[in-house]
């Protein structure tokens, strides 16, 4: 049995004409090309895949090999995942060759085989490099072109692997953070097999997914809930990322970014627990990144009020105009190649691998003792949470009435103290903070929707006179009605006892 340690990468097409220039600055101690054929196995039911397994017969002239691997963890394009490879002399794999103590117990490894039919093929050129680092740690520089077939459907694979062959972890990053300076890379959080599962039609299509709550426990340290929360964050980020870039949609970007909101915030609510560990030279580019998608607020108004030819505006004789300006304003952000640009920049990339490489490398602190770290998770979550709600209510919360200017300064607010819930509300019991955090949610949509009757007051100046006044008096109809809403909700809200509060009961 082996443990791969490998950081993954997506590749664009001008990566594999850079790279041996890149890689001449380094030892290379062996250089080799190869053409791999893999055929991907499973039972109808899937049962291997609910295992967490990949089982594959990999083809390399007349050899086989055949490869099972286990659940492992993925944090950021990292993999760690144990893989068994044994020789194999014919298309079809034998589980009862691997050792019996790789299954769960009870597992009926002969029906399993019994079932076994293949899936879908990768098949690609490898082109491989041993590099010697100046910590006399050893990377295998691996970069595939081929295909993912499944059926009559198919796939292009661009992809580059770096695997550690011996040495320390951190020799993978220094030689990964060189080459991210191409640009055209991408971290990859899908490996071919989890691609070629989708391309057979074995995984549904990825959908939007708001952001939910981070899987801690109550039995963790705060140490230990710090990296669940960070690394919770990285698999939504990196999620939709790759969503984006699959099916480009505001949506996505907008989730995209509550991941990066999420890292940003856990260094506000773990402030004490990030202070002896290693600095975090990453922080001032996760603030880049945060600017970077400032438009997306606008962006969200502006695709609401476009809908349908501006549909929700069609009563105002001013429709057309308004209409007019509106997409020019919408033409004005971002569009969908230069947000993949960015996707895809040395910058961009490097950040998300410096959050890894903290990550990970941090991660080991856990095993020295350290008092604050090591105390009980649900004490901290329930400091924390008082924290953040006063912190809400010292911003006018609880006036009986707020403008839509107030309303307005509340929303980032209230994301923030939400954030904290994503963080820790797992610890508490489902229906009392389903029952508190489900009417707060609703309230911050429709703070949001204020946002979109502001993006319309900031345009009514570029209309003329008539059109200019026409729209202002119907935004006043709007707001004002919509304002005593958001009073009487927020009001009823107010009355609701904080699950935390339940729990200490």
């Amino acid at each position: 049995m082996e443990t791969e340690v490998e950081l993954k990468f997506l590749a664009s097409e001008t990566v594999a004409s850079q790279l041996p220039a890149c890689l001449a600055q380094f030892q290379v101690l062996e250089q080799a090309q190869m053409d791999l054929a893999n055929t991907y196995f499973d039972t109808p039911d899937q049962r291997l895949r609910a295992l967490d397994c990949g089982l594959r017969i990999r083809r390399r002239d007349e050899s086989r090999q055949q490869t099972i691997k286990t659940a492992g963890q993925v944090v950021g394009g990292l993999y760690q995942r144990p893989e068994y490879n044994l020789p194999v002399q014919q298309d079809w794999p034998d589980l009862a060759a691997f050792p019996a103590d790789i299954w769960p117990v009870g597992t009926d490894v002969a029906g399993l085989q019994a079932s076994l039919k293949p899936l879908f093929c990768t098949n690609f050129h490898r082109q491989t490099w041993l590099v010697a680092m100046n910590d006399g740690s050893r990377v295998e520089v691996a970069f595939d072109q081929g295909q993912i077939l499944a059926g009559e459907q198919q796939e292009p694979i661009g992809e580059l692997e770096l695997e550690l062959v011996s040495g320390q972890v951190t020799a993978l990053f220094d030689l990964a953070q060189t080459l991210v300076q191409l640009g055209g890379l991408r971290l990859g959080g899908q490996s071919k097999a989890q691609r070629g599962y989708q391309l057979a039609g074995l995984a549904s299509e990825a959908p939007i997914r708001r952001m939910g709550l981070a899987p801690v426990s109550p039995s963790m340290t705060v140490g230990q809930g710090l990296f669940c929360v960070l690394q919770y964050a990285l698999a939504h980020w990196q999620y939709h990322e790759q969503l984006f870039m699959e099916h480009p949609s505001v949506e996505a970007l907008v989730q995209l970014r509550s991941g990066v909101n999420l890292v940003r915030q856990a260094q506000m609510i773990f402030a004490d627990i990030y202070l002896p560990l290693g600095p975090r030279p990453w922080q001032d580019e996760l603030a880049w990144l945060e600017g970077e998608l400032a438009w997306l607020d606008e962006a969200q108004a502006l695709q609401r009020l476009t809908a349908e030819r501006a549909h929700y505006l069609r009563a105002l004789r001013c429709h057309n105009a308004l209409l007019t300006v509106l997409e020019q304003q919408q033409g004005a952000l971002p569009d969908s190649a230069q947000v993949r640009s960015l996707l895809q920049s040395a910058r961009y990339t490097s950040l998300l691998l410096a959050i890894t490489r903290w990550v990970y490398l941090e991660q080991r602190q856990l095993e020295q003792p350290d008092p604050q770290r090591d105390a009980p998770l649900p004490s901290f979550a329930t400091t924390q949470l008082v924290i953040s709600w006063q912190e809400l209510h010292e911003a006018e919360l609880r006036q009986p009435t707020l403008d839509y200017d107030g309303y307005l300064s509340l929303v980032g607010k209230l994301r923030r103290n939400l954030l904290v819930g994503v963080s820790f509300a797992n610890l508490y019991e489902e229906e009392s903070r389903q029952g508190f955090r489900l009417p707060w949610q609703s309230l911050l949509r429709r703070m949001e929707e204020l946002e979109h009757f502001e993006v319309l007051d900031r345009l009514a100046p570029e209309l003329a006179t008539a059109q200019r006044l026409e729209l202002e008096e119907w935004l006043t109809a709007r707001i004002s009605p919509r304002l005593l809403e958001l009073d009487q909700a927020r009001l009823q809200a107010l009355q609701m006892v904080p699950y935390w509060e339940l729990a200490q009961d």
